[in-house]
């Protein structure tokens, strides 16, 4: 088939699906033994250039991942693609994968083990009023401090009484901020050294407002990954769900 000839891939922009499910699918969609099959890694960041060096089957994946979904090979932790036959299976994992790669074979082994890891998560979810942050090993939570405070909501008046109602809400916004950032210090300065990734969660206007005020986050930026949770009330009852949430890939199939 020519390049001309690539078929357009409808599949929306993918599902998530958790470990378990996962390595169910993997098994389910594994080719038999004299069926053709190649698997595909590519790091985060790496993903135009690896295909580039791959010459004209590099070009042949690069069609079709980006028939698939405009933005896919700019993901945030890489991606794995796995075909058999006609079929493809493509995995956007939850975390980097190390290195790139193409087998002649169906190797899931690679993607296997990076969703085995037992790394170490820090996790901030943070919205107007409460906050959670969360030190995670594996799925498992070892550690969380979770606070609530009340954040005006906001005032549609004009004159000096929205004035005087906007100064008090930024104060308590403030205050917020400060608590969750004294949290984010208790949680992880003890094993800052010993954190894999981290993971923001919950509203973006006050994340992005906590960012600015708590500059202690600034040392876990390389560290801190792209995909924002999205947790809708952070509070201690829902961190054992966020165990599982952030060990989910977002995975798409296709005819190839």
């Amino acid at each position: 088939m020519t390049q001309g000839d690539v078929p357009t891939i409808n599949a929306g922009t993918g599902r998530t699906i958790g470990r378990a499910a996962l390595e169910r699918l993997l098994v389910e969609t594994a080719p038999g033994p004299d069926q053709p099959a190649s698997t595909l890694y590519l790091r985060p960041g790496e993903g135009q250039e690896f295909l580039e060096s791959l010459g004209a089957t590099g070009q042949d994946w690069r069609e079709r991942l980006a028939r698939l979904n405009d933005s896919i090979l700019d993901s945030g932790t890489g991606l794995a693609a796995l075909r058999s036959e006609d079929q493809c299976l493509v995995v956007a994992p939850p975390f980097p994968l190390p290195e790139n790669r193409l087998f002649s074979s169906w190797d899931p082994s690679p993607l296997l083990l990076l969703l085995k890891s037992e790394f170490t998560l820090g996790v901030v979810l943070l919205r107007l009023g409460r906050s959670s942050v969360a030190v995670y090993r594996g799925e498992r939570l070892i550690s969380s401090k979770t606070d609530a405070r009340y954040v005006k909501g906001k005032h549609h008046a004009g004159g000096t009484s929205q004035l005087r109602f906007q100064r008090i809400r930024e104060g308590q916004m403030k205050l917020m901020y400060e608590k969750t950032c004294e949290a984010v210090h208790s949680q992880f300065t003890p094993i800052a050294g010993d954190l894999d990734y981290m993971f923001l969660g919950g509203e973006r206007f006050t994340l992005n407002g906590f960012l600015k005020i708590c500059t202690y986050m600034e040392r876990f930026r390389s560290i801190t990954l792209g995909r924002r949770l999205n947790i809708r009330d952070p509070k201690r009852d829902t961190l054992d769900q966020v165990g599982r949430l952030l060990h989910e890939s977002r995975i798409y199939q296709f005819q190839w």
